[in-house]
């Protein structure tokens, strides 16, 4: 989600609903008790993961009993290569859906980027990035996250994205994953230029995940409006909270109205990197402030 995961170095859980990529086809009536769920996303712990407090393969349990969250999505860098290995996979899944959770996403923050400008490159993108469609198929994941931020001349960039994203939405097509890009560096922190992608890919396992933080200069709450009838799943991106348990960088309440006045049902996902904070207390005050928020926005 935002760009200093490139230097890493190392209940409101409800019945999943089936989400349409079309714009405006979510299906969920906006007072239906099982439209949203929370869930939370790894990278909330990567600094415990990095220095061996915690285990990845323990990671959906801490969720789960720490949280009270049983939506769950990954980053791709604590697999540490084993997504290819459907054995360690196997294993998640049995501490996942064996247990009655819901694996949701992955983060794939790749060497090779899909939307580069050389063509080779981006055919490394797309053979790189299949392995995580075949482990995100394992898991039942809805879709994997990936990055369009190579920059440069705008409609170039797209023409590029658009031949590296609708490769990679061809060897997915059958697999049940959708491919989504997130605002997260270059062009793609542009929602029009999000939208103009959507259109230029125009494949039906294409998407957006929208990220209460990452648009950069554009409107945050423009760039979501904009990006939630292609969203999966929608990323609650938190930093630091005032002493009355708000979001010092997010409306969360503004945000959160935006999203109950859309179609759009699913899963809003937790993702809090304050810094000199617990996760899990930080976690627990975004999913708080969600949880008011949704029932401040239904009134």
């Amino acid at each position: 989600m935002k760009l200093s995961r490139r230097t890493f170095l190392g209940g409101a859980a409800l019945a999943a609903p089936t989400i349409s990529f079309a714009p405006a086809l979510h299906a969920k009536d906006k007072n239906d008790p099982n439209r949203f769920q929370i869930g939370i996303q790894e990278y909330t712990f990567h600094r415990w993961i990095g220095s061996g407090k915690l285990n990845h393969l323990d990671y959906p349990a801490l969720a789960k009993d720490k949280l009270g969250i049983t939506h769950i999505e990954y980053w791709n860098r604590p697999f540490k290569g084993k997504h290819t290995d459907k054995k360690y996979v196997g294993e998640l899944v049995k501490r996942t859906t064996g247990e009655g959770m819901k694996n949701v996403l992955i983060l794939v923050d790749a060497k090779n980027q899909l939307d580069s400008k050389d063509a080779q490159a981006r055919a490394r993108a797309v053979d790189e990035h299949k392995g995580w469609v075949d482990c995100a198929a394992q898991l039942g994941c809805d879709a994997i996250r990936v990055n369009c931020r190579s920059g440069g001349n705008r409609d170039e960039n797209l023409e590029n994205a658009a031949k590296g994203l609708g490769a990679l939405c061809d060897y997915a097509k059958d697999t049940g994953v959708k491919i989504v890009i997130e605002p997260h560096g270059g062009n793609s922190q542009d929602p029009d230029w999000l939208l103009a992608a959507m259109k230029k890919i125009n494949k039906p396992n294409a998407g957006l995940l929208p990220d209460f933080n990452n648009f950069g200069r554009y409107n945050r709450y423009d760039g979501v409006t904009k990006s939630l009838p292609y969203a999966p799943a929608v990323c609650a991106k938190s930093l630091k909270f005032d002493d009355k348990g708000n979001e010092t960088n997010t409306d969360y309440y503004k945000m959160i109205k935006i999203i109950y006045d859309s179609s759009y049902s699913g899963v809003i996902s937790i993702e809090f990197e304050g810094h000199g904070v617990d996760p899990i207390e930080g976690s627990l005050k975004t999913k708080a402030l969600i949880l008011k928020a949704l029932k401040a926005a239904a009134v």
